[in-house]
């Protein structure tokens, strides 16, 4: 057999068992009825909302992305950002 065959077969091999070994509950799964499982589930509690600069970089971010940015995108966030400081140039790095 080639080498590439016998690897190509190991790694098919390594991936079922991994699948497998995922798909299988482990030794400390919970009980449903158990007073556990009663606190799961997503917190109670919700982030604070994000500023709303955000939404103006997300759509700065599309605009470039459409080709519809006139100029750079780090201009365009430090606009939308109010930051005075000039994005880094390829000397910077």
């Amino acid at each position: 057999m080639k080498l590439h065959t016998i690897v190509g077969v190991a790694l098919a091999v390594l991936v079922a068992t991994a699948g497998v070994a995922a798909a299988t509950p482990g030794a400390n799964a919970q009980d449903s009825n158990s007073d556990d499982a009663a606190k799961q589930g997503p917190p109670s509690e919700l982030p604070d909302p994000v500023p709303e600069f955000v939404s103006s970089i997300h759509d700065a971010v599309s605009d470039f992305l459409d080709g519809a940015l006139d100029g750079s995108l780090g201009d365009a966030v430090n606009d939308v950002t109010g930051s005075s400081q000039s994005p880094p140039t390829s000397a910077d790095r």
